[in-house]
């Protein structure tokens, strides 16, 4: 046997002296024959679960145990140099005041005598347990595969514990980790979904449910099966999956970071999820201990709020007899609009795709702004097909270049007033619109680019979804911004996105116009949409693709609001944006000052809540309105200060804050 590596005597070290400290193997800080980690230990950011896995050890607390038990056990071996030690002051490692010092000393931290057979054995143990240790840190350190010992691996798997009981074994047998970011980007799943690095929702989970889904390399099937020391692998995407022939996704997030549980079922399967909280939801209260957990709606807010709510039947504003009445009007008249809409469309869709907008009297400067910094830029307006709900809103269209056609029977009943704010009866009146108009075009098998009239064009987006690479989609939109569980899985914004006609699609559209009493009861087009979009595209395989919120292709009133540096960035135009959409904003009034300082306003002030006749001077020959775009649309964008701390072309510092207590944007 090699003798030990000789101790320096230093009457101040800790290597002994330290006891509780450092890791000394006779403290509390480690115990190998505790059923519990050490304090130190208990959490494991990592993930990896074992006590001898975590990160949280410190080189200290392993390496000085590592040699003192190391040592010890050397002594052990040798009758000779153990009788030396145990004698009298062989090794003078502490200053003489402590002698004499045993191999119980050195295991255990104190000051006993000779060592007993047992000390012995108890420092082999601990050697043994720390160079597991060791090895572990190491190799989580640098994601080094499974160290090959020679042991044949149906030795191994025996001796091993499995990462699952057999008891899961139907639809659990193995876990492996791959990067978010990465499964997203290999198989762009259509939901946006936020940069997972640094997040702690970096890695996804893949559980197995069938062994022969594992990958074919050996090593790593093991690793996915079994407990190997080194943690649950983390895979490439391609392998993790490359003998999956199916592949069940799931979603989640923990909404009001609430103390949340996830419990998986092996039974018939379901492609819902049940959510179960503490609370009363006769009496819709928020989440309380001491209740037990109970269904809600997947809706249920953990604040007390239910987001998702059965239509009324009963009662004289009942939605469903509102909703009764309005179907049957459209089915009285769909196929003379049909008819009357085919010649119309044959004459304004590029390449298949017609571009469609709907509008009250309320909101028509906004659609006369789109129309008037669409023709500044030279973009062709002959696309377009506006759906007004009014006669005065279809004349001023009409002035400004634009194909319109007026469904009087289904639309005119609708009000002609501005929606003071989101959700009120003009603003859910207008709704019911926007489904109509463009499920006549689907029913056509036209392709559909809606957009709301607070938008305008940088680029024309229409050629963007052509590109070949998107024609999988079935429906793209442009994401919301808000991640309300109102608006869950996808945060769609109803206000710009594309359709390609097929019957997946159309029947999206139908399935809406069914639910119009949802969209009365709810106050939202927008909420009855997205679930429509996860309820097909789980029950018919529609292909829904969100763009991510940080995307500058579709900006909109969540990086007017939020996003500062994206904003600096807009203005100067170092963005790829195509469209600009003013989102986000209570109002046409606050619409208009916020496109007038970000210099995206062309609409002169002399037509702004004018009807045609009081804007035209002359009608043509026909009797068809005359082109009022000279009058009204001007050359440059017009530019005024109203709330320093939103985004302008220009600094604002001397206008008022809209945000209380907010500093000014430049």
């Amino acid at each position: 046997m090699q003798s030990p590596l000789p101790l320096r005597s230093n009457p101040s070290s800790d290597f002994v002296r330290r006891r509780g400290e450092d890791g000394a193997l006779g403290s509390s800080r480690y115990d190998s024959s505790s059923s519990a980690p050490p304090s130190d230990h208990r959490r494991d950011p990592g993930g990896h679960g074992g006590r001898h896995r975590g990160r949280g050890f410190q080189a200290t607390n392993l390496v000085l145990p590592l040699v003192k038990v190391s040592f010890v056990v050397l002594l052990c071996g040798s009758s000779y140099l153990a009788g030396s030690l145990i004698g009298g002051n062989s090794l003078d490692i502490l200053d003489s005041s402590h002698a004499p010092h045993g191999v119980g000393m050195l295991v255990n931290g104190g000051l006993d005598g000779a060592p007993s057979k047992e000390e012995c054995q108890q420092a082999k143990r601990r050697w043994v347990d720390l160079q597991v240790t060791s090895e572990v840190e190491r190799r989580e350190k640098e994601n080094l595969p499974p160290k090959d010992d020679g042991v044949s691996p149906g030795k191994r798997k025996r001796e091993e514990r499995r990462r699952f009981p057999k008891t899961t074994g139907n639809y659990a047998s193995g876990m492996a980790r791959v990067k978010k970011d990465d499964l997203n980007s290999f198989f762009d799943f259509g939901n946006p979904l936020d940069k997972g690095k640094g997040t702690g929702e970096e890695d996804a989970i893949i559980i197995y449910q069938n062994k022969k889904a594992f990958p074919s390399s050996e090593s790593l099937s093991h690793s996915i099966e079994y407990e190997d020391g080194n943690g649950i692998p983390i895979l490439d995407p391609e392998t993790a999956t490359e003998n999956c022939d199916a592949m069940n996704v799931v979603f989640t997030a923990n909404p009001g970071n609430t103390r949340q549980c996830m419990a998986i079922i092996g039974n018939f399967e379901s492609y819902h999820i049940q959510r179960w909280m503490r609370v009363d939801t006769v009496k819709s209260t928020p989440i309380k201990p001491e209740l037990p957990l109970s269904l809600v709606s997947r809706g249920y807010a953990s604040r007390g709020k239910a987001n998702f709510y059965a239509p009324p039947f009963d009662g004289k504003y009942s939605p469903v007899r509102r909703h009764w009445e309005m179907f049957k009007t459209f089915l009285q008249n769909v196929d003379r609009v049909l008819e009357e809409l085919t010649p119309i469309l044959e004459k304004v869709a590029r390449d298949n795709t017609v571009v469609v907008m709907t509008c009250n009297q309320g909101q028509s400067a906004l659609l006369m702004n789109f129309a008037c910094s669409a023709r500044r830029r030279g973009f062709d307006l002959g696309q377009i097909l506006v759906f007004p709900t009014d006669m005065e809103t279809k004349e001023l269209a009409e002035g400004l270049g634009l194909t319109t056609y007026f469904d009087a029977e289904n639309m005119g009943p609708l009000p002609s007033g501005e929606a003071r704010r989101y959700g009120d009866r003009n603003f859910k009146a207008m709704m019911y619109a926007k489904v109509l108009c463009v499920l006549y075009p689907l029913m056509l098998n036209y392709d559909v680019l809606f957009q709301d009239a607070d938008l305008v064009w940088l680029n024309d987006p229409v050629p963007f979804f052509h590109d070949e690479g998107l024609k999988k989609w079935d429906v793209l939109f442009q994401h919301d911004g808000s991640n309300s569980v109102r608006y869950a899985p996808y945060s769609a914004n109803s206000g710009f996105y594309y359709v390609r006609a097929n019957k997946r699609s159309q029947y999206l559209f139908v399935s809406l116009l069914y639910h119009s009493d949802l969209i009365i009861t709810w106050d939202s087009h927008q909420q009855v949409l997205v679930q429509l979009l996860a309820e097909h595209s789980s029950l018919f395989g529609l292909n829904v693709k969100v763009y991510e919120r940080d995307t500058e292709m579709f900006p909109g009133g969540y990086h007017f609001h939020r996003q500062k540096s994206f904003m600096k960035k807009f203005i100067k135009r170092e963005t790829e944006s195509l469209i600009f959409h003013m989102s986000w904003t209570e109002n046409k009034d606050n619409k208009l000052l916020f496109l007038r300082q970000l210099g995206e306003w062309y609409l002169q002030d002399s037509c702004i809540g004018k009807t045609f006749s009081e804007i035209a001077v002359a009608r043509s020959a026909s009797g068809e309105p005359a082109p009022i775009h000279e009058q009204c649309c001007a050359a440059e964008p017009i530019f005024s200060c109203h709330y320093k701390d939103k985004p302008s072309m220009l600094p604002c510092k001397n206008s008022p804050s809209i945000d209380k207590g907010q500093r000014s944007f430049w």
